[in-house]
């Protein structure tokens, strides 16, 4: 559990890097081939981390499930915790990485002259706003997750 929490936050920072990468390279071109290149790569770390993110809330909630099913006495008031934190992760997490594919793929095709810069303004900074708000929902969903987690197996926290 605590390697995929700190490898998701290692790579939610990566993704903000290249986030940003993808915005620079946008306004001052200085990757050495071209744009598309660059989102490409950008894109696989991206959706990869956005991804781990989900699928650590989904492991835990199915191990938070399992254990409280094993424990029928502290009931499932941990589990409904973990629906919960769910319910305010996933719609921002799903949000950015849908317009951060758009992004990219007007940047694509802007570098190809097919769309006006407009669009890829738009959605970039639409993206940089969910990111934020994305990271801080994951944020908060780690600590509470943590928090059940503890709470449920009885351990007090230092």
């Amino acid at each position: 559990m605590w390697f995929f929490m700190i490898l998701s936050y290692i790579m939610v920072a990566v993704s903000g890097v290249g986030l940003a990468l993808v915005g620079l390279n946008h306004y001052l071109n200085f990757w050495p081939t071209t744009h598309i290149t660059l989102d490409l790569l950008v894109s696989i770390i991206f959706i990869a981390t956005q991804t781990l993110v989900m699928f650590f809330f989904v492991g835990t909630g199915v191990n938070i499930k399992e254990y409280t099913q094993d424990h029928p006495e502290i009931g499932d008031k941990f589990y409904k915790g973990v629906l919960g934190i769910k319910r305010k992760l996933y719609p921002p997490t799903m949000m950015v990485t849908m317009l951060f594919m758009a992004a990219v793929i007007l940047d694509g095709t802007y570098y190809l002259g097919k769309v006006n810069e407009w669009w890829f303004h738009i959605f970039y900074w639409l993206t940089v706003y969910y990111f934020i708000k994305a990271t801080r929902a994951q944020h908060t969903a780690f600590i509470g997750s943590t928090n059940i987690v503890l709470a449920m197996t009885g351990v007090d926290r230092k």
